[in-house]
C-alpha cells in the first residue's frame, strides 16, 4: 500500500476551507485554541463518565453538545466568515437558561476561587481558563468580521458556564471551595 504524502504546510501556510493562510494567522491560532478546548472538554467528559460517583449523565450530554458546537464554530471560522454562523439567538437563550438554572442551585462565594478543592471542579476551572483564552483570541476575529457577535457571546457565556459547573460539582459532592477574600 502506498502512502500519499499530504505535507502542504512546509512553507508556513496551511489550508482552511476559505483558502490558504499562514500558520501563525489569527484564524489558525483561534482554531488551535478551540481544538485544545474541545480536547480538554473530552477529558472532563471521560473523567465524569468513569468516576463511578454521582450521576453526571446530564453534564456529560451537555459537554458533548458544547464540543459539537465548538467544532461547528471551527468550521465556520475556517471559511473565513463566508459560512453562516452556527450560533443562533436560540442557542444563546438556551445557554443563558442553563446558566440561570445552575446559578439558582448554588451560592456564588464572594472573593476569588482558588482551584484545587476537588478534581471535578479543578478540571472545570482549567476548561474555563482555556475558554477565556479562546475568547481573547476571538476578539480580533470579531473586529475583523470573521466571526459574528453571536459566536463571540457564546464563547463568553461558556466560560461562565464552566465556572458555575465547577461550583455546582463541588456543591453536589459536599466540597467547600477555597476562597481568597481581598
Amino acid at each position: 500500500m502506498m502512502f500519499k504524502r499530504i505535507h502542504r504546510g512546509d512553507d508556513g501556510y496551511t489550508d482552511v476551507i476559505g483558502g490558504r493562510v499562514t500558520k501563525d494567522s489569527p484564524i489558525i491560532e483561534f482554531i488551535g485554541e478551540l481544538d485544545e478546548l474541545i480536547s480538554f472538554i473530552g477529558l472532563v467528559k471521560a473523567y465524569l463518565k468513569s468516576s463511578g460517583g454521582k450521576d453526571y449523565e446530564h453534564i456529560v450530554a451537555m459537554l458533548a453538545e458544547i464540543q459539537q458546537r465548538l467544532m461547528h464554530i471551527a468550521s465556520y471560522v475556517a471559511t473565513l466568515g463566508r459560512k453562516s454562523s452556527p450560533i443562533s439567538k436560540d442557542v444563546l437563550n438556551s445557554i443563558d437558561r442553563t446558566i440561570e438554572d445552575l446559578s439558582s442551585k448554588i451560592s456564588i462565594p464572594r472573593g476569588f476561587i482558588i482551584p484545587g478543592s476537588s478534581i471535578y471542579s479543578s478540571l472545570f476551572h482549567v476548561v474555563r481558563a482555556i475558554c477565556r483564552r479562546v475568547e481573547r483570541k476571538s476578539v480580533r476575529l470579531l473586529r475583523e468580521n470573521i466571526i459574528d457577535n453571536n459566536t463571540y457571546v457564546y464563547i463568553n457565556r461558556l466560560s461562565d458556564l464552566f465556572y458555575l459547573l465547577a461550583l455546582y460539582l463541588d456543591k453536589i459532592n459536599d466540597v467547600t471551595e477555597d476562597v481568597l477574600l481581598l
